[in-house]
């Protein structure tokens, strides 16, 4: 009987502080989602061509040049802003650019990791405790 008593006012907490932690959780994931989205709003996609890798001093990491063409046609040069430790693409591989058309050089390769990363990696932490929690609340009532 005391260890039911314990049980009851103890899990119920714990099981609503989980939920609490796994809404703001996805109150970040929401948060990300709409400013990736707002970011997008003004960008156009295309391809563009990985030229070469740029060695970054102090970073320690390699940044791929691109060469892309705007919708007039005109060829445009950048570096990417996400570098890596080792190249992620052979020289010459065809990736998706997504550039700004009031200024074409301001520009960025687009990826699942870079683009939609974090948004994934919150979304299965608002999983893990939401499942956690209602974990706890199973384990009272059961």
């Amino acid at each position: 009987m005391r260890d039911r008593f314990f049980r009851a006012r103890l899990i119920t907490p714990i099981s609503q502080v989980l939920w609490m932690i796994s809404g703001v959780f996805c109150v970040f994931m929401m948060y990300n989602i709409l400013t990736v989205f707002i970011h997008l709003t003004d960008r156009i996609s295309t391809n563009g061509e990985i030229l070469s890798y740029i060695d970054v001093p102090g970073t320690e990491r390699i940044h791929p040049k691109i060469r892309f063409s705007d919708a007039k046609g005109n060829i445009y040069e950048f570096v990417d802003a996400n570098g890596a430790t080792v190249p992620l693409y052979l020289i010459g591989t065809i990736v998706q650019v997504d550039y700004n058309p009031k200024n074409p050089r301001i520009a960025e390769m687009t990826t699942l990791y870079y683009r939609w990363g974090s948004t994934i990696g919150l979304f299965f932490l608002v999983m893990i405790f939401w499942v956690l929690g209602s974990r706890f609340t199973y384990k009272v009532h059961a």
